[in-house]
């Protein structure tokens, strides 16, 4: 009989590691500072480390947050050495839109970046200020520009196909109170 305890438990063992190499659970701790979680699935983890995003020249910060369903992989079925090897959504965080033709990255404040691959449209939605800092020349080519807003143009001349806004001078010209002059 003792036999038989030891294999029912040997295949009982068997039948949890397998269960547990890869399960479902809800993210319920997060440590930003030292890129750490903890999720619930059948008990709650240990500190896990961070799911990352590198590349061969980059690297994102992608903040999580408490509540977001994921996916955990535990080597050998063992979840003290489980980490997160994908995200879920839920109806609580679901999907920010359905479109096959669109990504998309929604903030929560509303701010977004989509491109659609069936019209090649890419618009941006900034919440904000929007900066740019460009170490070289930026150049920007477009059927039109449109403008909406009040422009302001610093640090240096401003001209529109070699002809100086700021340096510029008009000819012939009589003096008087409607008349342009010297750039002011």
């Amino acid at each position: 009989m003792s036999v038989q305890i030891s294999s029912d438990y040997e295949q009982a063992e068997h039948d949890r590691l397998i269960a547990n190499v890869i399960s479902v659970g809800v993210i319920e701790a997060v440590d930003h500072a030292q890129q750490r979680l903890r999720v619930r699935s059948k008990t709650l983890s240990a500190w896990l480390p961070w799911p990352a995003q590198i590349g061969r020249n980059y690297k994102r910060w992608r903040p999580l947050r408490i509540g977001t369903q994921v996916i955990l992989g535990s080597p050998s079925g063992d979840l003290a050495q489980a980490v997160i090897i994908g995200m879920l959504y839920t109806e609580s965080l679901d999907a920010p839109a359905d479109d096959p033709d669109l990504d998309l990255i929604r903030f929560d404040n509303g701010a977004l970046l989509s491109h659609d691959i069936a019209t090649g449209a890419m618009h941006i939605t900034c919440k904000g200020d929007l900066t740019l800092d460009v170490a070289g020349t930026l150049t920007q080519k477009a059927s039109a520009h449109i403008v909406e807003g009040p422009v302001t143009q610093t640090g240096g001349d401003m001209t529109s196909d070699g002809i100086s806004a700021q340096q510029h001078t008009h000819n012939g010209i009589t003096p008087g109170p409607a008349s342009t002059g010297v750039p002011q």
